[in-house]
């Protein structure tokens, strides 16, 4: 059942589609691939494809780029499958016919969509086809395919993400979609408040698509207005955004919500931070805005006082990104509990940052003789009077720590201040028991270090 990808179904044109690429200028975002010296424009520019899978959440360009490839890459031929629907029956053609192509002299291309979807045994199938060259594929997925992908398929595959739209490639966006809108209805100039402008690139989460989608609602709800000049307001951008259930109801919302979330967690106070939880997944907060909050507080206000909350802030992230809401509401709950409880350091924080100051503000000695690598040349040096060879391996010294120093004599510097909540508790006696043992103090003195 071989179909293309970007067949115009029945019914009203919406403007992201009446707005897709006819060529590379067209696309934005995604630089280091499509932008001048882009390396997709430099694959373009040999003529030739290797098989590789593009992933990306929705919106960042990656059907509209492979729309564009058969106008640029004129003598390859294509195919268009998508994985939840089609399967082995419908990838055998494609390889007899890619066998006939490579027989002739040319290329195929099979484009397959959610290739992640497909089972190990359909991926053997197509690991023959992408391993005698029979075809070039070409993979599309909006979730990270490592996981899904068997390992020998993805040894013979490039793996390219396509990352969100950044602030400026969504401006141009709008930019381009308001002369578009301006063209078409052959009216006054369109004109986009400030505050219209922020809110919708706020609110598209880096999804150019649904941006546009919210562009062109906003612009249908001001044309009832009239009137000589053509405005967007952030009152227009604000009822439709708030219909569709993406807005807390004005424009600073989105950070005191967030704000009164965190401050929740970090005052140990689970109810009200799921509360300000509930508001913002309610209020059509991208989902993954607020685990990558959750992670950036599990190391800056948990810390070392339990090590073990960032790893559980990383895993719910890691979940949010592939399930997605409404279940993806459930890691965050967890999260968001497990942080409020947990107990609080900021003693990392803090120490990184005398580090770089310090650093910053010109600290920046030679590495003493005895802790170069010792197969650098350096290390081997003749003008330095003693031999690299002097390192003392700490599992040797008694107690397990060497007295050497890692800063060079008269240097020491004390950045890491523990205190005594949670784990930190065991950490802070195992920081103490090893400086008494580089200080040359009793052992005995330091017994909890190997506890």
């Amino acid at each position: 059942m071989t179909r293309s990808l970007f067949d115009r179904g029945p019914g009203p044109v919406p403007l992201p589609y009446r707005m897709r690429p006819s060529s590379l200028e067209d696309l934005v975002g995604q630089e280091a691939l499509l932008g001048p010296q882009g390396l997709f424009r430099r694959f373009i520019a040999e003529g030739r494809w290797p098989s590789m899978v593009l992933f990306g959440p929705p919106g960042t360009g990656k059907s509209g780029f492979v729309e564009l490839l058969p106008r640029l890459l004129s003598d390859h031929t294509f195919a268009h499958l998508n994985a939840t629907t089609a399967g082995v029956a419908d990838l055998r053609p494609e390889l007899a016919r890619g066998e006939r192509r490579r027989r002739e002299g040319g290329q195929h291309v099979v484009v397959l969509d959610e290739i992640h979807t497909w089972s190990k045994s359909q991926q053997e199938v197509l690991l023959s086809g992408v391993e005698t060259g029979q075809i070039i594929l070409l993979g599309l997925s909006n979730t990270t395919p490592y996981a899904a992908l068997i390992p020998p398929l993805a040894s013979r595959l490039l793996l390219f993400p396509f990352q969100p739209l950044d602030e400026n490639a969504l401006s141009t966006l709008l930019d381009r979609g308001l002369h578009r809108l301006a063209r078409e209805t052959h009216g006054p100039p369109l004109q986009l408040d400030p505050a219209a402008r922020s809110l919708l690139v706020r609110y598209s989460g880096g999804d150019g698509r649904r941006l546009l989608l919210a562009l062109e609602s906003a612009v249908l709800m001001a044309s009832g207005r009239g009137g000589e000049e053509f405005r967007v307001g952030e009152e227009d951008v604000l009822a439709i955004l708030s219909r569709a259930g993406q807005v807390y109801g004005d424009k600073d919302s989105h950070y005191d919500t967030i704000s009164a979330f965190i401050k929740s967690v970090r005052n140990y106070d689970p109810d009200a931070a799921l509360h300000w939880l509930a508001r913002m997944i309610e209020g059509g907060e991208d989902p993954l805005y607020i685990a990558r909050r959750l992670v950036i507080l599990a190391a800056e206000d948990v810390g070392l006082a339990d090590p073990q909350a960032l790893t559980q802030a990383v895993s719910c992230f890691h979940a949010v990104r592939e399930v997605g809401l409404p279940e993806g509401r459930i890691p965050l709950a967890m999260t968001t509990v497990f942080l409020a409880l947990s107990p609080k350091s900021i003693s990392a924080y803090q120490a990184i940052d005398r580090a770089l100051a310090d650093v910053r503000g010109g600290f920046v000695p030679p590495v003493p003789l005895h802790l170069r690598d010792r197969t650098s040349k350096r290390a081997f040096s003749r003008d330095e009077a003693t031999t690299p060879l002097d390192y003392l391996y700490p599992p040797d010294q008694p107690g397990g720590v060497s007295p050497q120093s890692h800063l060079p004599e008269g240097e020491s510097r004390r950045y890491y201040l523990p205190n005594d909540r949670g784990r930190e508790r065991e950490l802070k006696e195992r920081y103490e028991a090893a400086r008494r043992l580089r200080e040359g103090r009793s052992p005995a003195e330091s017994s909890s270090l190997g506890s």
